[in-house]
């Protein structure tokens, strides 16, 4: 078989030998242009990318670094999506000597009402649905990096001691985490997501392009386990403005309809709790409540109490805490925040008034506990009440000032305090007791709405 070589054709016409160099040259001007455009490419989605990281930076929704100041109001967006964030890469070390700890209910207790009193060592690290973990794990943080701690106010109430309370949530570890590491919280979805909310809250009113691009356009390094920031709330003064509802009128001559009463739940006796049985009478009310009231007392109760149990190892957090506080002389107190007087007669109804009583036996061998929570002419008044769990700014502010005369710190504070009294009297002072009872082991003083509890361990 023969074979024939392979002759490339080389036209000798030089109109041919010109179109070939062109169309090689331009060959390569394209294969160059597609480098670029890829290198560009890359270039566009490294930045896009890198978008949330300098988003977060610059906007910084728990000012971790402070750099810019755009004059945002964070606290209001960031503080609800990550309490523990918020007070953790806030909390003023070098001058708080006075620490509250709790839940929403110490959080009520807020730093401006105790700067009211001129009391400014105060800081509230206290979170919405605290757990008694996060409460200890807070402390440990708190014990490591406080350079001024003389006092520690921890909000209690039995309920937390349930293993199921909040399904023993924690937010803290995360939220020191966070705080500590910034490389993981430039680069968090989480913490992007909180500071888009800052930025459309903001500048909503000039409908920037926050408003359109949607968040799902971002490609995130790493994701926190804290609650998503819901919607803005809306305030009804808004949600009244003619302009959301202009037919929005309420047909005239109709009769209001009465509130629903509680319903009747089968009343368990009392336990015999010897010498301090008088401080826990039997208290059956029919009164109208409010429908938010009335669901709480209901729905509520029974999800805390119908399968509640106490738990020694969130009781043995709080054994740690009172033995720190008393190698190092930090003055610890407990306080029990007052619920309507229904609320607390359901405690009795699950069959736990001997629990809620030992309660405050046990922690007054611990520290002096100052309690609100029983029928008194507070409690018993709606007005003081947000709802069936949660008291009012008023009396928030009565309490702290009762709190700022037992911490006794400073005489300007404490003397302010005493002037202002109002709808609270604890016994601080002899003249303030109105009732006395003592056994062994605790003595129990009364004043006006308000009681202290004190083991003998001194």
């Amino acid at each position: 078989m023969k074979t024939y070589p392979i002759i490339i054709y080389r036209s000798k016409s030089k109109a041919l030998m010109f179109l070939n160099r062109k169309i090689a040259l331009i060959t390569h001007i394209n294969n160059s242009r597609k480098g670029l455009l890829y290198i560009i490419i890359l270039l566009f989605a490294f930045l896009l990318g890198l978008s949330p990281v300098v988003l977060n930076f610059v906007i910084d929704p728990y000012n971790i670094n402070k750099t810019f100041d755009l004059k945002l109001n964070k606290e209001k967006i960031s503080l609800k999506a990550h309490y523990p964030l918020w007070k953790i890469a806030n909390f003023p070390k070098e001058t708080a000597t006075t620490i509250i700890l709790g839940d929403s209910r110490a959080l009520a207790l807020k730093d401006k009402y105790w700067h009211q009193l001129e009391f400014y060592q105060a800081y509230n690290f206290a979170y919405g649905g605290a757990t008694i973990s996060e409460i200890h794990d807070t402390f440990a943080y708190i014990k490591n990096n406080s350079e001024q701690l003389k006092t520690l106010v921890i909000g209690i109430q039995l309920r937390s001691f349930s293993p199921l309370f909040k399904k023993g949530l924690n937010r803290v570890p995360e939220a020191i985490k966070l705080a500590n590491n910034p490389l993981q919280y430039y680069s968090n979805s989480f913490i992007t997501k909180v500071s888009w909310q800052q930025v459309k809250s903001h500048y909503n009113k000039r409908k920037l392009f926050s408003n359109y691009l949607p968040m799902s356009s971002f490609n995130f390094i790493s994701q926190a386990n804290a609650s998503q920031v819901l919607a803005n709330e809306e305030s009804l003064a808004t949600l009244l403005d003619p302009k959301y509802c202009l037919l929005c009128i309420l047909p005239k001559n109709i009769k209001p309809q009465p509130l629903p009463y509680i319903k009747k739940i089968n009343i368990s006796p009392i336990a015999d709790l010897g010498v301090w049985q008088s401080l826990w009478p039997q208290v059956n009310y029919s009164r109208l409540l409010p429908d938010s009231f009335n669901n709480q007392v209901i729905k509520n109760a029974k999800s805390d109490w119908l399968h509640f149990s106490f738990s020694q190892q969130y009781w043995s957090k709080l054994v740690e805490i009172s033995q720190w506080c008393r190698q190092n002389k930090v003055k610890l107190l407990f306080l029990i925040p007052p619920t309507i007087t229904e609320m607390q007669q359901q405690i009795t109804n699950f069959g736990f008034s001997k629990d809620n009583h030992q309660l405050r036996e046990n922690l007054a061998k611990l520290a002096p506990v100052i309690d609100f929570d029983f029928n008194n002419e507070v409690t018993n008044n709606l007005s003081n009440f947000n709802d069936a769990y949660h008291f009012n700014f008023k009396l928030a502010k009565a309490i702290i000032g009762e709190l700022v005369q037992l911490i006794n710190e400073s005489p300007i504070s404490t003397s302010l305090a005493h002037k202002r009294r109002t709808i609270i009297n604890c016994p601080i002072n002899e003249n303030d007791i109105t009732m006395k009872k003592s056994d062994a082991m605790t003595t129990v003083t009364q004043g006006k709405a308000c009681r202290i509890w004190r083991g003998h361990y001194e």
